[in-house]
């Protein structure tokens, strides 16, 4: 979707970014071939060509900073080094409280990081990383992670799904979520809170219970394992509203 995303240009919205593709200008390219050379538009030819490079070269960083927060599903697929993200902690205040649990999906295999163990590793494997995926990380997992972590990583887009599928009228918890797409949880895990998460933590911590901990990855671990599932089909239902592959069918 990105070859074809105007939106980052100043005063472009959905609206006029469509009337561009009903004229026939649907890529970088195209608006480049149509307006170069045009005084008025050298402003705007600056941004497209530095965002075609950008898009040629997967220049996250350009991306990160140029394009609207709300838009940054066009990302997926483009960049393929994307990461979903899910934290568990002792509590909601960083400036108290612990990170306890961190668990990353790369779509195909979780590693956690554990405090006490291995959380160190978490800043370098980040690195590998140009696109993170969370719901409600905007508003939590990312603000508690770099309060908690000094000089900590995270990569440059950022999807938080609880926003995108709010848009498309998915709305509640993650849990609620993954209930109306059918999506399963092991028996066990089934009903735990992110309180639950807190006293699992307690337990391990106050009795050195494995049991404990061992549950308490697994939860985490499926905070994240339906995030894929859910951005896939965000993403579908997001570029259906666009108009765009409608348009290019009826031409």
């Amino acid at each position: 979707m990105l070859e074809h995303t105007f939106l980052h240009i100043p005063s472009f919205g959905p609206n006029r970014e469509r009337k561009l593709w009903h004229s026939g200008i649907t890529t970088h390219d195209d608006f480049l071939e149509r307006f170069n050379g045009s005084t008025y538009h050298r402003d705007q030819c600056s941004l497209v060509a530095s965002t075609n490079h950008a898009l040629k070269t997967n220049d996250a960083e350009h991306f990160a900073r140029v394009l609207p927060r709300n838009e940054s599903w066009r990302c997926f697929p483009n960049f393929e080094k994307i990461v979903y993200l899910d934290i568990e902690t002792t509590g909601l205040s960083p400036e108290g409280d612990q990170l306890t649990v961190v668990g990353l999906f790369d779509g195909q295999k979780t590693k956690s990081y554990i405090n006490g163990q291995n959380l160190e590793e978490l800043q370098d494997d980040l690195r590998k990383f140009d696109m993170v995926a969370t719901f409600n990380g905007s508003l939590f997992d990312v603000p508690f992670l770099r309060k908690s972590m000094d000089g900590i990583y995270i990569p440059p887009i950022h999807i938080d799904l609880r926003f995108v599928l709010s848009s498309l009228g998915i709305r509640g918890g993650l849990k609620k979520i993954e209930q109306k797409f059918e999506l399963e949880r092991e028996d066990d895990l089934k009903g735990l809170t992110g309180y639950d998460a807190v006293l699992l933590w307690r337990k391990y911590k106050k009795h050195n219970d494995a049991d404990a901990l061992d549950k308490l990855v697994r939860y985490n671990a499926a905070d994240i394992s339906n995030l894929k599932v859910l951005l896939e089909w965000a993403y579908k239902e997001k570029r259906k509203e666009t108009g765009f592959d409608r348009m290019k069918q009826e031409d």
